[in-house]
């Protein structure tokens, strides 16, 4: 699990981490807020999201070559530290049953309706169950594989839509309160990075800080702000604001609208395809969160691998219930998730660095 990833690998990882469960869900969140404006909200979360990037790799490069659960252990003393790990690591757990639920709402409702969402959830962790067995760098390097296709999927998708963009419907552009605009951001944030830093705090000891790491979160930041923004303005172009706040997933929904001469059509799969890859990565990600929080909290990190059947089948079972419905989910996504969010990348992080901080000071003082 330590070792080195490349800053290629982590710019990509970051990426995908990032694109994740937003690119299909946020757009109508942020159109609900903005209407026309929804594309600004975006670009104002992407700016927060820099912000929050500087803060973590402070934290990073001050607790090199050492994961987040031997930072808390350091910082906060062992069973203080090994309390904060377990919490992160069941934190994070939910994390996982609930992006299960999303990838198996989305197959149900929108590719394979009669199909139970269980089955789904299974197949799905099968794979990341497979994929965490063969270690981070394996998948990191998957990642890398797949990349160039992403890219290429997505200037495609960009391509074949543009006759059924009208600019007009991005008008009058900045028409919403400024409430809306922190709400929005906060949407943003919330999805996107503000669970960035259990996840590849997680990862640190893989960070060869001699190298660029830190312009490998920078610059995933920005790639994913970029697609993600333009996910969000072609949303709006395409189904127009109002019909873009009503639908579940409307960036599946403007990539049903491609034809090409009557020839091209129903491509809606490239949009789906996309997704799973991001959400693979994003999820095997959360994965590793857990398997290493449980490793290093109770002293079997050689034994790691061990943990993956037993606490993805522990994963699959929870994700048939982490939400008993529809209105559940929206209740919790827009008011506890964010709290939780803001917790875990924002509180968290801050008191790291000042605990760092102080140590080495107190060192230094010594």
């Amino acid at each position: 699990m330590n070792e080195q990833l490349t800053p290629r690998q982590l710019m990509i990882l970051v990426a995908y981490f990032i694109i994740g469960t937003t690119i299909l869900v946020v757009p109508s969140a942020l159109a609900a807020e903005a209407k026309q404006s929804a594309w600004i909200l975006q670009l104002a979360g992407t700016g927060s999201g820099l912000m929050l990037i500087a803060l973590y790799v402070q934290v990073f490069k001050r607790n090199a070559n050492s994961n987040l659960f031997q930072i808390n252990e350091r910082l906060f003393g062992r069973w203080i530290g090994k309390g904060i790990s377990l919490t992160i690591a069941l934190l994070v757990f939910v994390f996982c049953a609930q992006v299960l639920y999303y990838i198996g709402r989305f197959v149900t409702t929108q590719i394979m309706p009669d199909t139970p969402s269980e089955a789904i959830h299974v197949l799905f962790i099968i794979t990341v169950v497979v994929g965490m067995r063969m270690g981070i760098p394996s998948i990191a390097r998957t990642a890398e594989i797949y990349f160039p296709w992403v890219l290429l999927l997505f200037i495609f998708f960009i391509l074949f839509i543009m006759p059924d963009i009208r600019v007009n419907q991005l008008l009058p552009a900045g028409e919403f309160e400024s409430m809306s605009l922190v709400r929005g951001a906060l949407q943003v944030m919330s999805y996107s990075f503000l669970p960035m830093f259990v996840t590849f705090a997680s990862l640190n000891a893989a960070y060869d800080w001699r190298s660029s790491m830190a312009k490998a979160f920078v610059y995933g930041t920005l790639l994913s702000g970029v697609m993600l923004t333009v996910l969000v303005m072609v949303s709006t172009m395409v189904l127009g604001p109002d019909n873009t706040t009503t639908q579940l997933y409307p960036t599946y929904v403007v990539a049903r609208k491609i034809n090409v001469g009557n020839f091209l059509q129903r491509v809606e799969v490239i949009v789906a395809f996309l997704w799973f890859i991001l959400i693979f990565i994003k999820l095997i990600l959360y994965f590793d969160v857990v398997i290493m929080g449980i490793a290093e909290t109770f002293r079997i990190t050689k034994h790691a691998k061990t943990l993956t059947v037993p606490v993805g089948l522990l994963i699959a079972i929870f994700s048939a219930v982490v939400y008993p419905d529809y209105v559940y989910q929206q209740e919790w996504d827009n008011t506890t998730w964010v709290a939780v969010a803001l917790l875990i990348g924002l509180a968290y992080p801050i008191a790291l660095l000042f605990l760092s901080l102080f140590r080495k000071r107190k060192a230094a003082a010594k």
